[in-house]
């Protein structure tokens, strides 16, 4: 997920390797939460990886993440606080795939930079996706297609 030359020019989108390199982080992303212990103790995380169609929940990922960080609008799915109300996520889950997250992307060689980018994308979605919690309004680069899936 990671590129040697970047320029100021560039979105983290491109920084990061472009579509190949963002689908093959998302991989070992999601593998790595769908295993994670403690946020397996949450019944509605665990019933979500024990019954979802895992290459489908990749791909929507794989395009939020391409969406999220600059690329092309190709995110279908539904927006993040719907995706995520039916979890009830705690602020410790949601810190357990924080750092899941930044583990993936350190062992995958992303620079720093773009992975402070990243965790600050990630980071701003905290107030939308824990139960109980407000938001005043969705981050930008939120994907509001409306879709069912």
């Amino acid at each position: 997920m990671s590129r040697p030359e970047t320029s100021d020019e560039e979105s983290l989108y491109e920084r990061l390797g472009g579509s190949y390199a963002i689908a093959g982080a998302v991989d070992d992303i999601v593998d790595r939460l769908a295993h994670n212990e403690t946020l397996n103790e949450n019944q509605g995380v665990r019933k979500f990886h024990e019954e979802a169609e895992m290459a489908g929940y990749k791909y929507h990922v794989t395009a939020w993440s391409i969406e999220a960080t600059g690329g092309p609008a190709i995110y279908s799915a539904r927006d993040m606080e719907e995706a995520h109300i039916d979890l009830g996520l705690t602020d410790r889950e949601f810190d357990v795939t924080y750092r899941q997250i930044e583990q993936s992307l350190n062992q995958l060689g992303v620079p720093e930079q773009e992975t402070t980018e990243f965790m600050g994308i990630i980071e701003d979605y905290r107030d939308m996706v824990v139960d109980d919690r407000e938001f005043d309004e969705a981050p930008p680069f939120v994907g509001q297609s409306g879709a069912d899936d």
